[in-house]
């Protein structure tokens, strides 16, 4: 009997300290300060939770959150990749420019992403065999590839002749939807979030991942490679903005030069919003998606209040710094 009580009694503490490091995760931060705004929004505004207003947020923070996905790999291992928003935009001026040219839609597509995925892989390869900080690597591609984007458009935008249904694949991955109302876009980042989940979490490489990112001398000392895990991660990064990129131009059906200028900075707030260190060796997908759910729900609940895009701007940065602070006091503890 005295065996049972006690048996009881070390499973119900072991539950509780299960649930306690549990409630001090990163990522119950990010949903308790996420569930907070919910509230307050609802509260302040009857169209908040209503059912297509949500359906509008999720397709809103898709494309958001297929970039974020790809940029937690990278800062994970340490690093940063500033290049992704010039490539989303650079991803749709290519596949829309092939596209509009004759090219088979699903080569011009193939094209497309086997773009993104070299270009990823050119900043791990500079970045790592250059020894260049990846800032300043990311820094240089950026302007590359935001100006390759504008002479090969010419300053021009690129458009789908309307009404010839010139993309009929593209057009209906990035405008259907196979779920009743639920937007296609949001079930591409269900299954990119899923395939990111399993890659990071539990295969060898997403070990790798975590290992370069603690401490890359200690990886490579007990035999991990060091410098092919660092450019896989960018290429991957690069593959997923490229691939954005692509949904986004069959969204709108047209692609701006300018399109995705100061994106990147909305992908690295909202993967350190989701409890990814700057530092690295720590971070999840999970916590990465809360992130860019906070960000979607602030940007939706203040436009249904009518504030300004000035003060959305704001109040994001206030967000960045807060998680930034939180996630400091949490690593020190």
């Amino acid at each position: 009997m005295m065996t049972n009580v006690a048996t009881g009694s070390a499973s119900q503490s072991g539950w509780m300290q299960s649930a306690r490091g549990l409630l001090l995760t990163r990522e119950a931060g990010v949903f308790g300060a996420l569930l907070a705004l919910c509230i307050v929004f609802a509260i302040a505004s009857p169209v908040f939770l209503t059912g297509q207003n949500i359906l509008n947020l999720l397709r809103q923070i898709s494309l958001l959150g297929v970039l974020a996905i790809g940029a937690t790999y990278v800062l994970i291992i340490s690093e940063v990749d500033l290049s992704v928003g010039s490539l989303y935009g650079f991803a749709g001026m290519v596949g829309g420019l092939l596209i509009v040219s004759g090219v088979p839609e699903v080569a011009a597509i193939l094209i497309t992403l086997l773009f993104g995925l070299a270009i990823g892989a050119m900043n791990g390869a500079i970045t790592v065999a250059g020894r260049i900080p990846s800032f300043i690597t990311t820094l240089g591609t950026l302007y590359l590839i935001r100006g390759a984007t504008l002479v090969m458009s010419n300053g021009m935008p690129v458009s789908l002749p309307h009404g010839q249904g010139a993309a009929p694949i593209l057009t209906a991955l990035a405008q259907g939807s196979l779920i009743g109302n639920l937007s296609n876009q949001v079930l591409v980042l269900i299954v990119v979030a899923a395939l990111g989940f399993f890659l990071l979490h539990k295969t060898t490489f997403g070990f790798h991942i975590f290992a370069v990112g603690g401490n890359d001398r200690a990886a490579r000392i007990v035999g991990v490679p060091v410098s092919r895990t660092k450019i896989i991660a960018f290429a991957i990064a690069g593959l997923l903005a490229s691939f954005a990129g692509i949904i986004n131009f069959g969204f709108l059906e047209n692609v701006q030069p300018v399109t995705g200028i100061g994106l990147e900075l909305d992908v690295i707030a909202a993967v350190i919003i989701g409890g990814t260190r700057l530092g690295g060796g720590e971070g999840s997908i999970a916590g990465t998606l809360l992130g860019v759910l906070l960000i979607g729900v602030v940007r939706n609940g203040l436009i249904l209040l009518g504030v300004t895009p000035f003060w959305q701007t704001t109040l994001i940065g206030a967000v960045v710094l807060t998680a930034a602070l939180i996630g400091g006091l949490t690593s020190k503890k």
